[in-house]
């Protein structure tokens, strides 16, 4: 069993506040949260070291925030390759796009960085934050009372055993955490099998873009990489191959040709070649007592927009704050309020991206009024798959797909277009895009000159004017905001602070609290 210092055991720190399991981007993610909370954590993993395969790959605008909150963005970008859109091909010459470069950020962009790079990057700074990382240590259970969590662990050299106050599943698709807590993880799972591959490609791939190219009965996805490789994947082939077969070069090859772009899809080299299914998952529930699931262990959901990581990411940012707040103040509900919330979350990202309907009206555009309408269509994806301007609700979206449902021919039509960015308000939920909270701490965003009621918010909120474009998102009559330590609105406050609080429920009150 390894650990970030040579020679350590398990049962050399067998106590911590939050025992994380899984050392993939959402575990190691909530693990320099936790840190930058000063609450002491522990994440352990199987694996010895990081998995050096390519799985996800896109850091959206949202994330890139997060990472630079804790000053790792330039570190990430510097292993990856920014891009501004993506672009979409048919064999009509029809080119379809979702642009990044007009979101509210500073960081108008997503990112191209293999998942082992990202892993890297947050594996040195949680444990040089003093973060424990143990490796070579298997989750094979836990038991839980009114003072905490006792995890059983294996290694090479026999069991052991860690307590914490608090037990984060974060451990990926086949979660040993859920099976234990038997939380059921219901969905479903594309019939087709995804073929994949990178290395060098024959032609230089667009170094803004990343693409998507789009067959009689395919598509496939082209992601420039690092020191100018690229991926090529998507549901080429529409049978279900073997789980234990091995594609060949040729195979690939052969099967990304019938879509019919020749070249634009040819490898001079093939580094690594591999087939998946895509799932569409979530979990019945995030949370259980003192454990609570996140990243892939509590959803998945279609590779369309790149959106694994980040919802991990999100997941993460979500739950630092509320378990910082768990430790060091009183109790409150707020692991319940992280099951509704990300569980609303994921059921937006599963919306946006089942993207095969969409795929296949853009086949079907043949005409300029067809292309018109699709490209309308696609008003709003750029929002939605940077995640800046997600808005929790009471209760999920009445026209949210749920997941596990198989997406319809015309989902296009199905569903309206996303919301622009242009009608985001600063409702109780939503996220305050490009700002950027401190640990632990509320915010109250107002206009300048407004002074705040302090018996109205919470001991040791910061205070800021809102930006010109923040105070175009204020409701009618609000003067300010309070934010949370999240960057989503807590409640609104009105001209007048002796009157009702504009906008806030019952649930907003006590999460602000």
């Amino acid at each position: 069993m390894n650990r970030n210092t040579p020679g350590a055991r398990a049962n050399d720190h067998r106590t911590t506040d939050v025992l994380v399991v899984g050392a993939g981007p959402t575990g190691l993610m909530l693990g320099c949260l936790l840190r930058h909370h000063d609450i002491a954590c522990t994440v352990i993993d199987q694996r010895d070291t990081i998995d050096p395969r390519t799985r996800a790959v896109m850091v959206h605008a949202a994330g890139l925030e997060i990472l630079d909150a804790l000053g790792l963005r330039t570190a990430v970008e510097d292993r990856g390759v920014r891009q501004t859109r993506i672009d979409f091909h048919t064999r009509h010459e029809a080119l379809f796009t979702v642009d990044f470069t007009g979101l509210d950020t500073a960081f108008p962009y997503y990112v191209n960085v293999p998942q082992p790079e990202v892993e890297a990057v947050l594996a040195d700074r949680f444990t040089a934050t003093g973060g424990r990382l143990l490796r070579g240590l298997r989750y094979t259970g836990h038991q839980e009372d009114e003072h905490g969590v006792t995890a059983r662990t294996v290694a090479d050299d026999g069991p052991h055993t860690l307590t914490a106050r608090h037990l984060v599943g974060a451990d990926g698709a086949s979660s040993a955490v859920r099976t234990a807590l038997g939380i059921d993880f219901p969905g479903i799972t594309y019939p087709m099998s995804y073929l994949l591959a990178e290395g060098a490609p024959l032609l230089p791939a667009d170094p803004d873009a990343s693409a998507m190219y789009i067959g009689p009965a395919g598509a496939v996805s082209l992601l420039p990489l690092p020191q100018g490789t690229v991926r090529i994947a998507g549901p080429v082939s529409p049978e279900a191959l073997d789980r234990n077969s091995e594609p060949s070069t040729r195979h690939f090859q052969e099967t990304v040709d019938t879509l019919g772009f020749g070249p634009t899809l040819r490898f001079e080299r093939v580094d690594r070649i591999a087939h998946y299914q895509v799932h569409e998952r979530l979990a019945e529930r995030f949370t259980h007592g003192r454990t609570v699931l996140a990243g892939d262990a509590a959803h998945l959901n279609s590779p369309a927009g790149g959106q694994a990581m980040n919802t991990g990411f999100g997941d993460a940012w979500a739950l630092a704050w509320r378990l910082a707040a768990l430790l060091t103040g009183p109790p409150a509900p707020l692991l319940a309020d992280y099951d509704r919330e990300r569980r609303a979350a994921a059921a937006e990202v599963a919306r946006t991206t089942g993207v095969l309907g969409l795929l296949d009206a853009m086949r079907r555009a043949t005409t300029q009024a067809a292309r018109s309408s699709v490209q309308e269509s696609l008003t709003g994806y750029a929002e939605a798959w940077s995640q800046l301007y997600l808005r929790y609700h009471p209760t999920p979206a009445p026209d949210a797909t749920p997941p596990g449902a198989a997406p319809a021919p015309d989902a296009t039509t199905r569903h309206p277009p996303l919301p622009a960015r242009t009608g985001h308000r600063l409702h109780p939920g939503a996220r305050v895009p490009g700002h950027r909270p401190e640990p632990g701490h509320h915010t109250w965003l107002h206009l300048p000159g407004a002074t705040p009621d302090q018996t109205h918010l919470p001991p040791a909120t910061r205070t800021a004017e809102l930006t010109p474009t923040q105070r175009a998102w204020l409701p009618t009559g609000a003067t300010a905001v309070l934010v949370r330590p999240d960057g989503h609105v807590a409640r609104t406050l009105p001209t007048d602070p002796d009157t009702t609080t504009a906008g806030a429920t019952a649930e907003t009150e006590k999460e602000a609290a």
